[in-house]
């Protein structure tokens, strides 16, 4: 990974016009002159290859490959395309695309085309109001969905999605199918990408039964062979051929392995090594049965490691208790003792030089006879999962640490550390891509979020010259009002609340108060619009942002840190309930108009995750609690013990409810449900029997649910921690629009607008929150 301007190509060549690029640029003007007519598709050759024709070409860019060709590719891998070619124009639309393809694979071209659009607004226009965008803005015309307003911090440097979370990632050199990427995955599989492209480079293999915790491919052989070794929680240590992806040989174990390589001794044999969970040090020379060479006192997680010494030898470094250098023949070199367990070695491009990961999150450089060196990057309490050892010139070393949810970057020579953030989950692992003529170095990351990012070179050094700055923090709530300027977004953010005009863009902090901000909620009271918000103290404070000089609401004690806020006012006015739910799992039910306590029900056995509340057209409230228990709670107020109906999900843990007390199409008043089983379900209120089937589609927890009814029609929205909003209809239950977003989703919100077939839709997560509008009269969402 070469350090080098970001411009440096090569120098510039005559181009007559008979060029391989030129020739692949004139068939990318071809392709996307026929990808262009609204009124019929791509033709399927130019939906597989236009975006690689632009590349070979060199003009891979917005004009070459438009949005409306963009959402019909099925070529894939235009993440690794960007990476791979100069820019000879804009590539807003590309970057975009790059960021949500691999979330929208069965997708309808609808979906894609609002997917697309939320992107390249965030990407593009962030914190700007609809009004303020260019033409060029606009959504696309096969979009059901636009975006009014984004604060949305989008990461477009996914580079492959995976079926299960990777555990470890490897580069090999593939004799004709050039660089591919290695991926093993926490269910024992291994596949195969192709580094170009990110497309799987032939089937997966079933390696093992359980967590693949050791990936290792060695040197070419003395007949240019290459092997790979796997070893797993399953106690098997598997050895396979890296170009046919054959399997060579298998040794089982008791107990399970923690790591292991193979490596070519002087005679030119291959030694395969491992460590088990004994802390047991084998060498293993098929045919021959395994021999033990080495015993360490048991540890948690024991790590291995092979590198040349100064003096040419080669040499095994064993990490348990103490560090310890083993010659291949097994005796001892050297014993270090060790500040801190050990999770991951990684060598360095000097002979005899390595580095540690440490389980407390630092790490330590090191010499195999002098032992531990001066250079040490601190720790923050996250264990390193995996550690890689970047080139960015001929001299200076960085190290790439899987560490929390980041990619932590030290070099040793200077100091210098800083954090590459983009993952929504544990990283797991890393490995280097190497460079080529037409491609810097880069560096692949892996976590249990199911994704890889690829990272630039330009990313690494960017990074580690701006060094070390604070994660952002995310909202701990959000909540939306139709005010008469237009919609206010609420978020919360440790003690202040600030609210977001999304017609102007303008923030303004509605209030700071000495406790962290726990949720938020909007409330109507008489004339009033309240803003609630609920504390790590338990208190309840509400106050009205339009009319600041009126008298705020008496605070509410709750007793306990409150998480959660849903209010309900009936149609005349007459009733205004706040509930509440709190760390001592009780909930509360308020009267606003007085900022009286109504009831405390005591049900709840364990934490509670949900509320919902709304009133029916007669004034009847209807009151529904769900948690960590699977079980939803209907509550009454007129009655002494509040206890109704209870409902079993079968959802796992429930973390969105929703009441629809007046729905359309012949249906009853119903609930809405969900939660870690990632489905979604509908409840008839009076029997509390399921309607219909449950509703599918989600890969991870559902997080957020709305309900609503528009143009005498009943729909049903979730949102999910796999970055997916999913549109249904509640009656047929049919999904009607995927929205990708790439980033989890905790929050959303649905306001229809009265006498039109629109609903505002709007989006919070880990990137920040979004205002959208849907026309229900697409002909993607008609029946």
């Amino acid at each position: 990974m070469t350090r080098r301007p970001d411009t440096a190509r090569g120098p510039e060549r005559e181009d007559d016009g008979n060029s391989e690029a030129a020739v692949h640029a004139r068939i990318t003007e071809r392709l996307a002159a026929l990808s262009t007519d609204p009124d019929q598709p791509p033709p399927p050759y130019a939906r597989r290859h236009l975006a690689r024709h632009a590349a070979l070409g060199h003009v891979l860019d917005d004009a070459r490959v438009p949005p409306q060709a963009l959402a019909w590719d099925t070529g894939g891998g235009i993440r690794a395309l960007l990476h791979d070619t100069p820019a000879a124009g804009p590539r807003h639309w590309l970057t975009a695309w790059s960021a949500i393809e691999p979330y929208l694979r069965e997708a309808s071209l609808p979906s894609r085309m609002a997917s697309l659009h939320l992107a390249h607004t965030a990407l593009t226009y962030p914190d700007t109001p609809r009004t303020r965008m260019p033409p060029e803005a606009a959504p696309p015309a096969d979009s059901p969905l636009t975006v009014h307003f984004a604060n949305w911090r989008l990461s477009a440097n996914i580079w492959a999605t995976l079926p299960a979370p990777p555990s470890r990632l490897l580069t090999l050199h593939h004799p004709r199918r050039g660089l591919q990427v290695a991926v093993a995955t926490t269910t024992g599989t291994l596949e195969f990408l192709d580094a170009a492209t990110a497309r799987p480079a032939g089937a997966p293999l079933a390696a093992h039964t359980g967590e693949i915790r050791a990936l290792y491919v060695s040197p070419p052989g003395p007949d240019l062979r290459q092997y790979l070794v796997t070893a797993g929680t399953d106690g098997t240590l598997r050895l396979w051929d890296a170009h046919r992806h054959a399997s060579l040989g298998c040794h089982t174990d008791a107990t399970w392995f923690d790591d292991a390589l193979c490596c070519f001794d002087d005679r030119g044999d291959l030694t395969v090594w491992s460590v088990n969970g004994r802390s047991e040090l084998s060498g293993w020379a098929d045919p021959a049965p395994p021999r033990t060479v080495a015993t360490a006192p048991r540890v948690l997680r024991g790590a291995l490691a092979t590198l040349i010494d100064t003096d040419g030898e080669r040499v095994l470094v064993h990490t348990a208790k103490d560090l310890t250098v083993h010659r291949l023949d097994g005796t001892v070199r050297a014993v270090h003792p060790l500040p801190a367990p050990v999770r991951a070695v990684a060598a360095d491009m000097e002979p005899g030089l390595f580095h540690c990961g440490h389980a407390d999150g630092s790490i330590t450089s090191w010499s195999v006879g002098e032992g531990r060196l001066p250079a040490t990057a601190p720790g923050h309490g996250e264990p390193v999962k995996d550690l890689c050892r970047l080139a960015l010139d001929d001299e200076n070393t960085v190290l790439a640490a899987a560490r929390g949810r980041t990619v932590t970057l030290w070099e040793p020579a200077t100091g210098t550390t800083a954090e590459l953030r983009g993952h929504t989950d544990t990283v797991t692992a890393l490995t280097a891509l190497p460079e080529n003529p037409d491609r810097p170095g880069a560096l692949l990351s892996g976590a249990t979020d199911a994704t890889l990012r690829l990272w630039t070179a330009a990313d690494i050094e960017r990074a580690l010259s701006a060094g070390h700055t604070p994660a952002p923090r995310r909202a701990a709530g959000t909540a939306l009002w139709h005010s008469d300027s237009g919609p206010l977004i609420a978020t919360a953010h440790d003690t202040a609340v600030r609210l977001t005009a999304t017609r102007t863009g303008q923030v303004t902090t509605a209030l700071t108060g000495p406790e962290p901000v726990l949720a938020v909620a909007w409330a109507r009271r008489a004339t009033q619009h309240l803003l609630l918000c609920a504390d790590t103290t338990g208190t309840v404070r509400g106050w009205d942002p339009a009319a600041p000089g009126t008298p705020p609401l008496p605070p509410l004690d709750c007793g306990a840190p409150t998480r959660h806020l849903a209010a309900c006012t009936s149609a005349d006015g007459a009733l205004a309930l706040l509930l509440t739910a709190s760390d001592d799992y009780r909930i509360r039910l308020w009267d606003l108009h007085t900022a009286s306590l109504l009831r405390t029900w005591n049900g709840h056995t364990m934490s509670v995750k949900a509320l919902a509340a709304a009133c029916t057209d007669e004034g009847r409230p209807w009151l529904a609690t769900a948690g960590t228990e699977s079980v939803v709670r209907l509550w009454d107020p007129g009655t002494p013990d509040g206890s109704v109906d209870e409902i079993r999900c079968d959802q796992g843990i429930i973390h969105a409810l929703a009441l629809n007390t007046d729905p359309a199409d012949g249906l009853p008043p119903f609930l809405v449900t969900a939660g870690d089983q990632a489905d979604v379900r509908l409840w008839d209120l009076a029997t509390t029997q399921p309607i219909g089937p449950r509703l599918t589609g989600h890969h991870a927890p559902v997080h957020a649910v709305a309900t609503f009814t528009a143009e005498h029609r009943t729909y049903v929205v979730s949102a999910s921690r796999d970055g997916i909003v999913q549109l249904w209809d509640a009656a047929t239950s049919r999904p009607l629009l995927t929205v990708a977003t790439a980033t989890p989703l905790t929050w959303l919100d649905t306001t229809p607008h009265p006498g039109t077939a629109t609903v505002d839709l709007a989006l919070a997560g880990h990137a920040g929150t979004a205002l959208t509008t849907l026309d229900l009269t697409h002909p993607a969402l008609a029946r």
